[in-house]
């Protein structure tokens, strides 16, 4: 009888060593799907900045016109999880630094210029999104336009936006 006992006893314990171990795998499954889960951008009446849109519009008609991108692709790029590898859409982000004066010839951005564009309440959230896209990447200046854009939508993607027509 004792025998029976403990085979039930380590029965038991391995029983609930399973147990515990399949709880586990739920508790790191459910961390790893949070995270993986996308903040949705913020857009309402104060964001992105109606002026700062209304302002940049002009400039977003002259680049489309010039780059040939499609107003989708600006939109999807904004607002959604897409990094696309279109050549329009990188040349269109070259072309809003190029015409709003904000990168030199080497499409570096002039930190300076662009903080000036910006209202004061916006500024350290400009700060914290750009803080580690200091290092341009890409072999042209559209390529440069893209990584700097990437990197402010991968480093804040709830407050990044592209301004569009």
């Amino acid at each position: 009888m004792t025998h029976a006992r403990t085979r039930t006893r380590a029965s038991g314990l391995q029983y609930a060593s399973k147990c515990l171990l399949f709880g586990a795998w739920c508790v790191v499954l459910y961390a790893l799907c949070a995270g993986c889960q996308r903040t949705p951008p913020r857009r309402d009446d104060t964001y992105p900045p109606p002026d700062a849109l209304e302002f940049y519009k002009p400039y977003a008609k002259q680049c489309i016109a010039e780059t040939g991108v499609s107003v989708a692709a600006v939109k999807r790029f904004s607002d959604e999880d897409v990094f696309e590898d279109d050549q329009k859409l990188k040349c269109y982000m070259e072309c809003m630094f190029r015409v709003s004066n904000l990168t030199d010839s080497k499409g570096e951005v002039h930190l300076g210029k662009l903080l000036e564009t910006i209202k004061p309440e916006f500024e350290d959230l400009a700060l914290r999104m750009g803080a580690k896209c200091m290092k341009t990447k890409g072999k042209d200046l559209c390529e440069r336009a893209f990584w700097y854009h990437k990197c402010w939508k991968l480093s804040d993607p709830v407050h990044y936006y592209l301004i569009g027509p």
